[in-house]
């Protein structure tokens, strides 16, 4: 129905003699509340007393009864009352927020009366509205009842204790496809007895135009609402007609942050300026992505770099050998949202954008230097963009394509990310009987692989995690032989980081550098600094001699292991090490007779604390 239509039925319900209550259904965030309080209620308010009661939050009908009646008594001296007892409660909000409080206060002796003399007072007050007007009660969130309340027994409640004694009008707004399982049935048996009429509701995209773009106070959002609500349409339409309002809600106040920046930005940048529309469009396009995916809880921090393929890049192409083959996560987005021309002609993906969603932060400087990159590109596409063509190339321009991307995989500065993309492509082309060049191409991009794992190891850059492999790119995690070979690379690579930043933490302990050690906690680095301290020169040249930083290390070991209540689980397998460092210190302190009484005190204090882990650790 339109909302149009659907208000009209409302209306022509709210003025009958209809002795049933009407049921608004549709999906979770569709609109409907949004529809009632900024439609409805305003439309029916002048002739009628409006209630609004969402029964989410309430653990007991009891309870829910309670409330109910209470609100509804209150409302009833809305109209036509002696001047001390007059106070308007024309629709939910100032029922709610405005008088609720203070009209308890006033009516605080009913209270008791209501324990009392319920059915005296109670229903001569809400009799008395009969000849005047119908009074109209909307339940809200049918389907985020308790547990603890059957559906059933309160639309049996609505029916037999409120329609039919009051004289009241009741909407009852929810999603019967959320019912729960276990009362479906008795629900929809029920529904039947007590609900005349049920109306589908959709909500008109002409009003989220007016109503979520031009009435934003945005000035992008107001002045190209038509292409924006066709982004938001088109989606919809492709999602069963339905967009979850509270969604749009989100996205619009997160542009909204994103939107300042670029302002921010370019008050005294003018890089990107003269394309601000685009950018901006650019940017929508890929929020509204992110973030419709991050609220349908698909895309979460934990599992944000499953579309790390899809970041920084125009190409949006998946090798398959199979129809069947499964997806990942990067390629169901594409396949998702960028059957949109409108949004395809735009969209790119930066994490500039995701930590927007996630985190509220925005960096329009990184957004905008990633978006001229892909857009106003001073130079040639790379080689790895133009794969996606190779079903419009002759055999020879594929031949010198893939010529091209052996020869770019060598060049020192190549990425993790391009030399695995590279061999998923080739092992395409190998199995697909497209590959033209002689040389063993996957000796040649193994090597490719090693050197760029050592260059990231080096300067200290994140590697790759090797889980995400079979997710990422399916040519290589569908070839067993090639997969381990990768994984190993990669593993090494992992592992040699790991020993550089076990050997970097061990130098900031004794170099007393505070910062550097809190980096590597909060990173959650798991190392075994008795193991390496055993290994290196820092043994004898650090803490084993004259001027000696066993207070440096001793501090370092209480704060993150002794004060650690669960240090153990970290840490397990360390214990001979332990015991180890243990005899070595006590030989030196046995043994040196040339030290200082205060390196004597350090050295003691840290055996102490090594035997006090040990102990800790074999409990």
């Amino acid at each position: 129905m339109e909302n149009s239509q659907l208000l009209k039925s409302l209306s022509t319900y709210v003025n009958s003699d209809d002795q049933f209550a009407v049921m608004i259904d549709g999906p979770w965030g569709s609109g409907k509340t949004y529809f009632l309080k900024n439609t409805v209620v305003p439309h029916i308010c002048g002739e009628h007393k409006v209630v609004y009661f969402s029964v989410y939050g309430y653990e007991s009908l009891a309870k829910l009864k309670s409330e109910l009646i209470g609100k509804l008594f209150i409302s009833s001296f809305g109209k036509n009352q002696d001047k001390e007892d007059q106070f308007k409660t024309q629709d939910i909000v100032s029922i709610v927020n405005e008088v609720g409080g203070a009209v308890w206060d006033k009516f605080a002796t009913f209270k008791t009366l209501v324990a009392t003399t319920e059915n005296y007072v109670i229903n001569k007050r809400l009799r008395s509205q009969m000849p005047d007007s119908s009074p109209v009660l909307i339940i809200d969130d049918l389907e985020r009842i308790s547990r603890d309340v059957h559906t059933s027994d309160l639309m049996g409640f609505l029916l037999t204790d409120i329609i039919e004694p009051y004289g009241y009008r009741v909407i009852v707004v929810g999603n019967a496809k959320e019912i729960r399982d276990d009362e479906i049935n008795e629900f929809n048996m029920t529904r039947e007895k007590v609900v005349s009429r049920i109306f589908p509701f959709t909500y008109d995209f002409n009003n989220i135009r007016q109503e979520f773009f031009q009435g934003s106070g945005n000035r992008f959002l107001q002045e190209d609402s038509e292409w924006l609500v066709q982004i938001v349409a088109d989606h919809a339409r492709r999602n069963g007609g339905q967009i979850n309002l509270r969604t749009l809600e989100f996205i619009l106040t997160t542009f909204t942050i994103i939107d300042r920046e670029l302002n921010q930005y370019w008050e005294s940048n003018t890089q990107g300026k003269v394309d601000d529309l685009q950018i901006k469009r650019s940017v929508f396009a890929n929020l509204f992505v992110i973030a419709t995916e991050y609220r349908q809880g698909k895309l979460t921090r934990e599992n944000l770099e499953l579309i790390d393929q899809i970041l920084n890049t125009r190409s949006f192409f998946f090798m398959h050998m199979k129809d069947d083959e499964e997806k990942s996560l990067a390629e169901k987005i594409t396949l998702k949202y960028h059957d949109d021309t409108n949004l395809k002609q735009v969209i790119m993906y930066d994490n500039s954008v995701n930590e927007a969603v996630f985190s509220g932060v925005f960096d329009a400087a990184s957004f905008i230097k990633s978006w001229i990159h892909l857009f106003r590109p001073r130079g040639r596409a790379s080689s790895l963009d133009k794969v996606a063509n190779f079903r419009e190339m002759t055999d020879k321009q594929l031949e010198e394509l893939e010529q091209q991307l052996l020869n770019d995989v060598q060049k020192p500065d190549i990425s993790i990310k391009d030399v695995l993309s590279t061999i998923n492509n080739f092992l395409f082309f190998d199995q697909s009987d497209l590959y033209f060049c002689k040389e063993d191409y996957l000796a040649v991009l193994l090597e490719s692989l090693k050197n760029a794992v050592n260059k990231a190891v080096l300067e200290n850059n994140p590697t790759y995690d090797r889980e995400d492999i079979g997710f990422m790119y399916s040519m290589i995690a569908t070839d067993n032989d090639t997969l381990k070979r990768v994984r190993d690379i990669l593993k090494s690579g992992d592992n040699a980081k790991h020993e550089l930043q076990t050997e970097q933490l061990v130098n900031a302990i004794f170099d007393d550098n505070y910062e550097l050690m809190r980096d590597f906690t909060q990173s959650g680095l798991n190392a075994n600094v008795f193991r390496k301290i055993l290994d290196s020169s820092q043994l004898d040249s650090e803490l084993l001699t004259a001027g000696s930083k066993a207070n440096l290390l001793d501090r370092y070991l209480r704060s993150e292991y002794i004060r650690i209540t669960n240090s153990k689980d970290f840490h397990s397998g360390e214990n001979a090490d332990i015991s180890e460092l243990i005899q070595k210190v006590e030989k030196f302190i046995n043994e040196s007779l040339d030290i200082g009484r205060i390196d004597r005190f350090n050295l003691r204090n840290l055996l102490k604390t090594l035997k006090e882990i040990l102990s800790k650790f074999s409990e």
